[in-house]
């Protein structure tokens, strides 16, 4: 299969596309399906692709691209990648991330005996005001109309452990290159849409941010220009592979925007290049908790 490179693809016939589509599918672990082609749009930049779905997920065709990536001016409370030039191959790309943490239990699932503490909890939430309840790292209760939704905390004690049940064979996550990459989709600015926060935006964690219907997807979570979806949440990280193991991209767990730094603040870790200077210090249980993934198969 040819390695198409963003420029190239760009000049593929709709027919060319669905051909190289079918090569790519040959080169799938067993269980993927062709769905369509395409078009992604936003932030002036387009790209029509295709769309596989595995195990009830979509994913999308990224051809690659030499680019340039990271930052080299200096941010109050934040670190930048520095910059340097990547080549990308091309990636097949889960749509929507998925916690890394927190898993959905089935109610008949739990133990009367072992979950007890759980089962009780859960009856109180049920007769009680709230919409969510968690216990840290433990169990967390969401309402979903009248009925109870139970997440437990992922009980693995290391990345390696946690990489067993979690990547199949034939499948990766990105590294901070590809990452950065699939984030800010090639662009040099400070976020994938530009320079600055947009403060009048619906955020997420920022009261009275906007007056928007409370029903509407937050602007920062729609498909980028790839057709992939971002938590574009400081409170999460996305974790991505280095040289030296792995690392969360994408927010600093909450602590400029719950530290009181302000909407601009707050929000830099969101910025492409961002990497969090405190993650040093949190143990894998701890970056677990704040941790969503995307799988991505190399072709």
């Amino acid at each position: 299969m040819v390695a198409w490179n963003r420029a190239a693809w760009g000049q593929l016939t709709v027919e060319e596309k669905r051909h190289a589509m079918q090569g790519v599918l040959k080169q799938l672990p067993a269980g993927f399906k062709w769905l369509r082609l395409e078009r992604f749009e936003r932030y002036g930049q387009s790209i029509e692709t295709g769309v596989f779905v595995y195990e009830g997920s979509e994913y999308v065709y990224v051809p690659g691209d030499t680019v340039t990536l990271g930052r080299s001016e200096v941010h109050m409370y934040a670190e930048m990648s520095p910059v340097r030039e990547a080549v990308i191959g091309p990636l097949l790309v889960q749509r929507q991330p998925a916690s890394a943490g927190w898993y959905e239990c089935p109610l008949d699932r739990l133990d009367p005996e072992e979950d007890e503490d759980v089962l009780e909890a859960i009856e109180e939430f049920r007769q009680g005001p709230h919409t969510s309840y968690e216990y840290s790292q433990y169990f967390r209760l969401e309402r979903d109309g009248e009925q109870i939704v139970v997440f437990l905390f992922d009980d693995s004690e290391s990345f390696e452990e946690w990489c067993e049940s979690e990547l199949p064979e034939g499948f990766t996550l990105p590294t901070e290159d590809e990452w950065e990459y699939l984030y800010g989709a090639a662009a040099r600015t400070l976020f994938p849409w530009g320079d600055e926060i947009d403060e009048t935006m619906r955020l997420r964690h920022v009261s009275g941010s906007s007056v928007a219907n409370a029903e509407d997807p937050y602007p920062l979570e729609l498909p980028n220009a790839f057709g992939l979806c971002f938590p574009g949440d400081p409170y999460k990280k996305e974790l991505v592979l280095t040289p030296d193991g792995i690392t969360g991209k994408g927010g600093d767990g909450g602590c400029n925007l719950h530290g009181g730094q302000g909407v601009a603040l707050g929000y830099l870790p969101t910025a492409t290049a961002f990497r969090d200077p405190y993650e040093s210090e949190l143990e894998w249980e701890d970056l677990l908790d704040c941790l969503v993934y995307r799988r991505v198969v190399r072709l």
